[in-house]
């Protein structure tokens, strides 16, 4: 009936959700007090059961067949909560709450024989989607109203992509090192040759100094707020500013990103 997934984090049932036709979803385990028909498994053997209610000492199970109103221990329960995500033709889609477009896949989650029918986007309408033709109660219908359905985002592409892309970095990350021969030592010199020249050009331009007269200004005037002193320390504030300020604008140039180290690492 059930299948599970191993998780980081938590654990993932794979069952199958009478509210949407039998499709299969996934359910993750929650420790907290259940609700009247919410799923609910049993920590010491994984069976599967439905919530009735519960008292101070025990909650009440029915675990299918004659077994209606089984008391256990609520420690060793805990609460099957559905996912947006749900399996179809073997692949994992994730349900989105969106309004379709054409050529999207959805979902039709509106109460009634139709509950769970997945179809694509052949139009947009201004109150909903035209599909390809399903039964509903002996009617035919071509459409789903929107706010009764999900669009169907296929998980499989996302994290095929993602693998994709980690490939290509480790590809890039290779030929950098072995075919160029160029070492973390010689990307470190080249940036630092970038920002020694993009330094030099805004002492050039004369930005530095109005970039320092600024910061300098700001923090004169707000040393001397406080018993007309300048703060302790005004001397170390006013390099650690300045820098700090000179540093984004070389990022934003750069399009790289800088990060101050905090002292002692």
């Amino acid at each position: 009936m059930a299948e599970t997934k191993a998780n980081t984090n938590t654990k993932i049932h794979v069952l199958t959700d009478e509210t949407l036709g039998d499709i299969k979803r996934e359910y993750i385990e929650v420790e907290r007090e259940g609700e009247v028909g919410e799923r609910i498994i049993l920590r010491d053997d994984d069976e599967i059961g439905t919530f009735l209610g519960s008292n101070s000492s025990f909650v009440y199970l029915d675990l299918g067949g004659y077994r209606n109103g089984v008391a256990c221990d609520p420690a060793c329960c805990r609460v099957l909560e559905p996912t947006d995500i749900v399996h179809i033709d073997g692949r994992r889609y994730e349900m989105v709450e969106r309004e379709g477009e054409v050529g999207d896949k959805v979902i039709h989650v509106y109460k009634g024989e139709s509950n769970g029918i997945v179809r694509v986007v052949r139009k947009v309408a201004d109150d909903g989607v035209d599909v390809d033709t399903f039964e509903d109660e002996g009617e035919l219908y071509s459409g789903f109203y929107h706010g009764h359905y999900y669009v169907l985002v296929p998980l499989d592409i996302q994290e095929k992509t993602l693998e994709n892309k980690n490939s290509v970095y480790k590809e890039v990350k290779n030929y950098i090192h072995n075919e160029l021969g160029i070492s973390r030592q010689d990307i470190q010199e080249m940036i630092s040759i970038a920002v020694s020249n993009e330094v030099q050009k805004m002492s050039e331009s004369g930005k530095l100094d109005r970039i320092a007269g600024e910061k300098i200004e700001s923090l004169i005037e707000e040393g001397f707020r406080d018993g007309s002193r300048l703060l302790y320390g005004f001397k170390e504030r006013v390099s650690e500013t300045v820098s700090e300020e000179v540093g984004k604008r070389i990022a934003n140039v750069l399009n790289i990103k800088v990060e101050l180290k905090e002292e002692g690492n």
